[in-house]
């Protein structure tokens, strides 16, 4: 995945729904000290415990942003060149969150800025979530192409899939 966004040393990431941080500590490392990594969550505990767990790699250059995706985040304007959101959208009621998220996702990513979702895909399986709670690829490309993003790879990984969009029009 992170080859595919292809960071670059003084990067800024964005990681929306970043849970226990895997993701912001792995990237932090990449986008190095002169790049930023903002890791966003819902939860005040789980930031804490990603800042310290980067303090304890001396990592640096995460900064935690309590907010919730499905209002206005509180990230400056064009500000992004790459957004995670791993395993994220299925968990909101996707048909009402898009229209709000998708539209922030617009404003806080640079032009030609990268974009990574992680999602289950939208097959009956034993595990994950229910079929109804799913978004294939194909619901992100329509709803985010309206946003001015473009699909520019997809990744089959077994019962997920990771889907790369661009920010081409802005």
């Amino acid at each position: 995945m992170f080859e595919k966004l292809a960071l670059n040393e003084g990067d800024t990431l964005l990681d929306l729904g970043c849970g226990a941080g895997d993701y912001s500590l792995y990237a932090a490392k990449i986008v190095g000290e002169s790049g930023n990594v903002y890791a966003l969550d819902l939860w005040q505990d789980m930031l804490d415990k990603v800042c310290e767990e980067a303090a304890t790699q001396g990592i640096h250059n995460i900064h935690p942003v309590v907010s919730d995706i499905r209002k206005r985040i509180n990230i400056p304007d064009k500000s992004i060149d790459a957004c995670l959101i791993a395993t994220v959208l299925h968990t909101l009621d996707f048909s009402l969150a898009q229209t709000k998220l998708f539209a922030e996702l617009k404003r806080t990513i640079k032009f030609l800025g990268k974009l990574a979702i992680i999602e289950c895909k939208k097959e009956n399986t034993f595990h994950g979530p229910p079929l109804h709670m799913r978004i294939s690829p194909e619901e992100l490309e329509k709803g985010l192409g309206e946003y001015g993003f473009k699909k520019i790879d997809y990744a089959d990984w077994g019962t997920n899939y990771m889907a790369l969009f661009v920010l081409n029009n802005p």
